[in-house]
């Protein structure tokens, strides 16, 4: 909640004598999720410019917009403008952040963030209002506008914070602020565009180099970089894993109606079940259950609350098909780490058919895109039925012919992911092969980069 006299403030602009000083209670940058009375915040776009989108806006119900220019049919008063659009909603998103007396909670990580961040909302909760990134807006644009729900109640907040490059999360500090830092791993993902994994592990540790001396920090025991993450840390560190030598040991027990999670943690032993929920969920609620602790909170309220933790669609969900199949849905996004760790899943579940593995590209991996295809093939052995799609396919099956995959379990799918009628064929025969092969008791695991398109491949399948 803010008023447009803090726009105005944020944009470097005298605030209109005649103008109302009207109550906002959040902004967006997409003007098709703007609800009567927020701020418009009009940013330029590699496909198009939102400064197109202020009259639309405006007639939506927007009370005011933030862009480089403004529109002539609407009052220039509900129109405020800046040289950089984007840095004055960062202004304005920090000023708000500096009133608040929140606890605000950065999360970054290779792989789990955007799910941890939502068991950190639903553990938090448990003991006050809490804010938390909307889905995975984790990036510059992203924080401000999580930012600009804050409200004078909010005890907690819970900061997503995504990087593709050096220096993305440092920026993000700037403006949020954090006063507790959660990595959640450390992988390749990306390593195409960060270039190695040294480089991701320092762009992961900006989150932890910004907190003040005495602010703790969440890490993985489980992580092989967790020497580096720790000398980083200017503050206390408690660690979560399945490594017995963690701060919070967990394991889990998966069943096809959900996962069960044991904790041990210093505050004493806790248990939660996650209905309809796969994967290492273990790891998320170790790290909430770690946060809770670090925060000097009563673990068990937060424990009680984590059963209501809902993840973003199409991250390990278990649905059924209305033929009895189960579909482990796991289609937002891909990198190694995280394929082996949903093959591993794949594996658990207790089945009585078979095991069917979809697996497509993993994007953004530059020079290491063919070695990293190769190993999630070699991982997928233990399948009844390997379905590799996308353009990248056929080093997932190189790798699991390697490794002993009977050619006969193997279908291949190529796709050129640059050709949209290419890779729209490939998604068809991949349907209508599915609609023909699953079976009561089957156990389907779908996963790719979210670019494959797989998420409304299994959305047909649970439809129909």
């Amino acid at each position: 909640m803010f008023k447009l006299s803090d726009v105005y403030s944020a944009a470097g602009q005298p605030f209109p004598p005649d103008a109302p000083n009207l109550d906002i209670p959040a902004a967006h940058f997409d003007s098709r999720r703007i609800q009567p009375g927020m701020l418009f915040v009009a940013l330029p776009g590699a496909r198009v410019d939102g400064n197109d989108y202020i009259g639309h806006a405006l007639r939506n119900g927007a009370a005011t917009t933030l862009g480089s220019r403004i529109d002539p049919e609407f009052p220039a008063w509900r129109q405020v403008t800046a040289p950089d659009a984007l840095a004055a909603f960062q202004r304005l998103a920090r000023g708000l952040r500096d009133r608040s007396a929140a606890a605000f909670v950065g999360v970054t990580g290779s792989n789990g963030k955007t799910s941890t961040k939502q068991a950190l909302a639903a553990a938090l909760g448990a003991h006050g209002l809490t804010l938390a990134t909307d889905r995975s807006e984790n990036t510059d644009v992203g924080v401000p506008t999580t930012l600009s729900r804050l409200l004078p109640d909010h005890r907690f907040a819970v900061i997503e914070m995504g990087a593709q490059v050096r220096g993305e999360i440092e920026s993000y500090c700037r403006v949020a602020a954090p006063d507790a830092a959660v990595i959640t791993s450390i992988s390749g993902a990306h390593i195409g565009l960060f270039g190695s994994i040294e480089n991701i592990v320092h762009a992961k540790s900006e989150l932890l180099t910004a907190l003040q001396d005495d602010a703790p920090a969440v890490l993985p025991a489980d992580s092989r970089w967790l020497p580096q993450l720790r000398a980083r840390a200017p503050g206390p560190v408690l660690t979560f894993g399945r490594d017995p030598a963690a701060d919070v040991v967990v394991s889990s027990q998966v069943t096809l109606d959900g996962t069960t999670v044991s904790l041990e943690t210093p505050g004493g032993p806790g248990q939660v079940h996650a209905p309809g929920v796969a994967g290492p969920i273990d790891l998320v609620f170790g790290a909430a259950a770690a946060t809770v602790l670090a925060l000097d909170l009563d673990l068990q309220p937060a424990l009680d609350a984590l059963p209501s933790f809902q993840p973003a669609p199409h991250r390990m969900a278990l649905r059924r098909t209305p033929a009895g199949a189960t579909l482990l849905d796991d289609t937002y996004n891909a990198n190694a780490a995280s394929m082996l760790a949903a093959l591993d899943t794949l594996a658990q579940l207790p089945v009585k058919g078979r095991r069917i593995a979809v697996l497509g590209d993993m994007l953004e991996l530059g020079d290491q895109s063919p070695d990293d295809h190769a190993l999630v093939g070699r991982h997928a052995t233990g399948t009844d039925l390997l379905i590799a799609i996308g353009e990248a396919a056929g080093h997932i099956v190189a790798g699991a012919l390697e490794a002993g995959t009977p050619e006969e379990r193997i279908v291949l799918l190529s796709a050129t992911l640059e050709d949209a009628d290419s890779l729209s064929s490939a998604r068809e025969s991949l349907e209508t092969c599915l609609r023909g092969i699953l079976e009561a008791g089957d156990a389907v695991l779908l996963k790719a980069s979210n670019g494959i398109g797989l998420g409304p491949i299994a959305d047909a399948l649970i439809q129909s």
